[in-house]
């Protein structure tokens, strides 16, 4: 992949960086201040991360040494995965949200997480040996990630300033709990993360930490959040930034709505824990990792089915069953 740097304002920049999975990129940003570079998400640890940020950087006539400041949007490895590298490069203060700093805390015990994803998955009809496999993934997701300390915490309602522009933190919560969007009201950008993608829509995944977290819920009231807003263009973290933010909302709300009722359908052949269902929906003719987001992504919205009572739960001796109500 090409290493590739856009000016998107005056001293506002974008950073493509490379990823080994099916996305091949990462969007990453700066902004230019009278202090430094404040970079928003790192990308991931690889081999070429550090090395194509650096070249980025380079070609405007800086190095990584000059960011003084970031900010993570969620605790994704792509998106924070070598903050702490760049930390130990240039001594860079570390930004999150106080949820994103607690998230950090629960997985940085191992033992707790590989308890937490076999007991839930388990349940819901993955085999043990597809779990193996998310627990290995999950082993080298934290390779992907060079450890860091989040120095301080964001919060909603405060106003954030570089240099002579600011910025506003907006809580989306959806895509993970401790999501976060950064806000340039006055140039109308916003830098949505994993929020609002202009082709795709993010995997929404159970916290298994806090089980009463309703992803899908949470995900679509914080679109809701953002629809309206004054933005004059958006810049994802994947993807080609684009203008019509309501209208790319308002198509997301639409998609989750019909895999609502795609789910409701496939119930109606009798009970089913949420594995099977997902193979339903998704097919059976999936890769190993995409059959656990497929799991995610059915378990969310049988949640919500069940709160709004057109789906009943039952928790069997080993497995929760669903039935349509």
């Amino acid at each position: 992949m090409q290493t590739l740097i856009k000016p998107i304002a005056d001293n506002f920049y974008r950073i493509t960086l490379p990823m080994p999975f099916r996305l091949r990129h990462v969007h990453v940003y700066i902004v230019i201040h009278d202090s430094g570079i404040a970079l928003f998400d790192t990308g991931i640890n690889m081999a070429d991360t550090f090395t194509k940020l650096g070249e980025s950087l380079h070609a405007i006539g800086r190095s990584v040494t000059d960011i003084d400041r970031i900010y993570i949007t969620h605790y994704h490895a792509d998106h924070c995965g070598i903050a702490g590298g760049i930390k130990k490069a240039s001594g860079a203060i570390i930004h999150t949200s106080a949820i994103g700093k607690m998230i950090r805390q629960h997985h940085n015990n191992h033992d707790a997480v590989a308890s937490h994803v076999t007991s839930f998955y388990l349940r819901h009809g993955l085999s043990a040996d597809v779990i193996n496999h998310l627990l290995k993934l999950i082993r080298n997701f934290r390779r992907a990630t060079i450890p860091y300390d989040i120095d301080r915490c964001l919060s909603a309602g405060n106003l954030y300033t570089l240099g002579d522009r600011s910025f506003e933190i907006l809580p989306t919560p959806g895509h993970t709990r401790d999501h976060i969007c950064y806000y340039f009201r006055d140039e109308g950008i916003l830098l949505s993360g994993d929020h609002v993608l202009p082709d795709i829509t993010p995997n929404l995944s159970p916290d298994l930490f806090n089980p009463d977290f309703r992803p899908l819920k949470s995900f679509l009231h914080a679109l809701d959040g953002v629809k309206g807003l004054p933005v004059a263009r958006v810049w994802p973290a994947h993807g080609d930034a684009f203008a019509d933010l309501d209208a790319r909302i308002e198509e997301i709300k639409a998609h989750h709505q019909e895999r609502s009722e795609a789910i409701l359908h496939a119930l109606g052949s009798g009970p089913q824990n949420a594995f099977q269902l997902s193979m339903t929906v998704f097919g059976t003719d999936l890769p190993e990792f995409d059959k656990i987001l497929a799991l995610n992504e059915t378990y969310v919205h049988l949640v919500e089915l069940k709160r709004e009572g057109k789906i009943e739960e039952a928790n069997g001796e080993k497995q929760v069953l669903y039935t349509t109500g």
